[in-house]
């Protein structure tokens, strides 16, 4: 239970923070002219960096918009509908100065990952595939995806210091996806435990590539929300042979793989369903790329750069599949 209170309360502060600042800006604007601005940069640098690097999922993902015409909205009615009560650059209570200068450790922290974030949507410099899309028609959203670890958790696996990221290290530039509603809509409800009440869950999953099915797992138990098991990490997967690279397509729905090992794929073939196996939290397709299929550790060959139909998709991108 307290993995989901405490998932609950990131999601509840990831849209509360943000109104609260907003509320502050709008009713305790500083005096000062050289406070206000600082007042200003605080804000705008915390409302970036949670709008980067959070999962607009759940907020979805139009939140961030409405909060940014939010901020705007204050500052024009303060640029024209408000006179400073000083022109002195620094004339706030020592309150007000405290509170400012801790928010501006915020919005420092929000500026440093925003750099952070817009780095991550290059692609990075090592080897790079192209597949199509592993879906029939429908929207989704990126939860991971991106080169720097700002949009991107899995880049943690990269680092060579911990021992048992090596098993691990070909799933280090993996995509997160989850299936939205036009509206941005993922799960029915507040993080409810049943997986089925997700988009996501019971998803068609089709071939993004034409080759030969090189391993299947099937039959680990899908996880009620936000439980994970770490003993399986992968949960059932399907690997494919695309010719010179291997994709996993991982946390697959129990008991719906379609295809057997060995067996040929041409893209859009069906290949299953997605589901909440293994190391997830809630119901999402975790796909990658990766040089060989080692026996002892499957998910420990060499990570790729992935595009999805000619595109590097980081954390919050959306893309829409139709006529399929």
């Amino acid at each position: 239970m307290s993995a989901i209170v405490l998932q609950a309360v990131l999601q509840v502060a990831q849209l509360i923070l943000p109104l609260l600042l907003l509320i502050w800006l709008a009713v305790r604007p500083a005096r000062g002219w050289l406070a206000y601005t600082l007042q200003v940069i605080a804000v705008a640098g915390t409302l970036t960096g949670l709008w980067l690097t959070a999962i607009w999922a759940m907020p979805p993902f139009w939140v961030p918009y409405g909060l940014l015409g939010i901020f705007l909205t204050v500052l024009v009615f303060q640029f024209f509908g408000l006179r400073r009560e000083s022109t002195a650059p620094w004339d706030t209570g020592i309150l007000a100065t405290l509170l400012i200068l801790v928010i501006s450790v915020s919005g420092c922290l929000g500026l440093y990952v925003t750099v952070r974030a817009w780095q991550g949507t290059r692609i990075p410099a090592v080897p790079t595939v192209d597949i199509s899309a592993p879906f029939p028609s429908g929207t989704y959203l990126i939860a991971n995806g991106g080169s720097t670890t700002a949009v991107n958790n899995h880049l943690q696996t990269l680092d060579p210091t911990v021992p048992r990221f090596s098993d691990f290290r070909g799933q280090s530039r993996a995509l997160d996806i989850f299936r939205i509603s036009s509206l941005g809509i993922h799960v029915e409800g507040w993080r409810p435990e049943d997986p089925g009440r997700y988009l996501t869950f019971a998803a068609p999953l089709t071939a993004p590539c034409d080759g030969t099915v090189a391993r299947v797992v099937d039959g680990v138990p899908d996880n009620r929300v936000p439980r994970m098991n770490r003993e399986q990490m992968a949960g059932n997967y399907v690997a494919i042979d695309c010719g010179g690279f291997f994709l996993i397509l991982a946390h697959l729905r129990l008991g719906s793989v379609q295809v057997r090992e060995g067996q040929q794929v041409a893209i859009g073939d069906a290949l299953g369903q997605m589901g909440n196996s293994g190391n997830s939290s809630e119901p999402h397709l975790h796909i990658h790329a990766q040089r060989g299929l080692p026996d002892g550790s499957p998910l420990g060959g060499e990570p790729l750069a992935l595009t999805i139909d000619g595109r590097f998709l980081v954390r919050n991108d959306r893309f829409t599949v139709t006529g399929r």
